[in-house]
């Protein structure tokens, strides 16, 4: 059975994005590579395994349940856990040598009652809101509750960190936010606790503001080739998206001038057109926001989208490809020729983040691995 859409994905690329990631930031900054999402849906282990390969120290997840799927498969690396941890989870997180970013003094003893139970340790990275909001211990109370947890005799904090709502549109904002982080840093410093980690910057962050890379960065977008918006004249490492998507034409129809075209008749023919009908849809994750204003490739051409992205299929004009029949792949993400059509494009034309983009893609779309090393 012929596929309908499929998602190919260059673990090669991957590798050297970053590979070309850590000469950009300097081989003295450690790197973690963040694979939560199902690394962003371009696949966890696969993307975990090169990135080990190319020399990150760490891998980023959200969730105690990713960051388990990881070291079931990789034992050595450095595993951080993103988001708040359900207590019951506190043993799991042990046993697996899981790095939880903590942000409150509860989570923190829960943890350390854990690991003396199992008669082992713990380690932490203290998650501090300089402005984000969506959880952490605000500065002022970072000094206490590392001294708190100083005194936990099975528990240690390792590192800090914050997170950037607006690296990419907000340099002032930004900067507040770094400064009061090493501020913050010297309060728990104070405390006798020492931090081997101190980090905030992700992908657009470590793009536009060198200085906060300090002593490790945290991309996720870069290592799969997607660029941030950052500002005019900004250093870009050399990458490639690692992500294409195509879907096939299964059907070729002649039609009328002042035909309409899909759900809400949003599109009417203004000339006698080839409409071609592509086997992907919203069900496949492909936007239905780019119904009227998005276009594919095929031949090595852009043919513009008709009308609504259905669910199941997408309505094209190839009018200007007479070349193009049945059976054709079309391309939704990716190259032909010198035609490009990248996230990013898509994001900007659906008002939405690169990210919304790649995680929309749904299990109905079938992955496909290579890796241009072997080749």
């Amino acid at each position: 059975m012929e596929d309908r859409v499929v998602a190919e994905i260059d673990l090669g690329v991957v590798r050297q994005n970053v590979a070309e990631l850590r000469t950009h930031v300097g081989m003295r900054v450690d790197v973690m590579a963040v694979v939560k999402a199902d690394a962003y849906g371009h696949g966890a282990l696969e993307v975990a395994r090169v990135a080990q390969e190319a020399g990150v120290e760490w891998l980023g997840v959200a969730t105690v349940e990713e960051g388990l799927a990881l070291r079931k498969a990789f034992p050595r690396p450095s595993i951080a856990v993103f988001s708040p941890f359900a207590h019951a989870d506190a043993e799991e997180i042990v046993v697996n040598r899981l790095t939880p970013f903590v942000g409150e003094l509860e989570s923190a003893q829960v943890l350390s009652h854990a690991a003396q139970k199992l008669r082992s340790g713990a380690r932490i990275h203290l998650d501090i809101d300089t402005g984000m909001g969506r959880g952490g211990l605000l500065p002022e109370n970072a000094g206490r509750v590392a001294g708190q947890i100083a005194r936990m005799s099975s528990i240690v904090v390792t590192g800090i960190c914050t997170h950037f709502p607006s690296a990419e549109d907000d340099p002032t904002f930004t900067n507040q936010q770094l400064a009061l982080l090493l501020r913050t840093a010297e309060a728990v410093r104070a405390t006798d606790t020492v931090l081997p980690h101190i980090h905030c910057a992700n992908s657009a962050a470590l793009l536009q503001y060198p200085s906060s890379r300090l002593n490790m960065v945290r991309p996720g977008l870069l290592i799969y080739g997607i660029i941030p918006t950052v500002s005019d004249g900004v250093a870009l490492p050399t990458l490639a998206s690692a992500l294409s998507l195509q879907a096939r034409i299964c059907q070729i129809r002649a039609l009328p001038t002042g035909h309409t075209i899909s759900y809400g008749r949003t599109c009417k023919l203004t000339r006698p057109s080839r409409v071609a009908t592509l086997s992907v849809g919203y069900g496949d994750g492909y936007p239905r926001a780019l119904g009227n204003r998005g276009h594919i490739l095929v031949a090595g051409r852009r043919a513009p989208i008709l009308g609504r992205v259905c669910m199941d299929v997408t309505l094209v004009d190839v009018t200007d490809v007479p070349q193009v029949q049945v059976g054709d792949a079309a391309t939704l993400i990716g190259s032909q020729g010198v035609q490009r059509i990248t996230v990013e494009e898509i994001a900007r034309l659906t008002g939405t983040t690169e990210h919304d983009v790649v995680l929309r893609l749904t299990n109905r779309v079938k992955k496909i691995y290579k890796d241009c090393r072997s080749q």
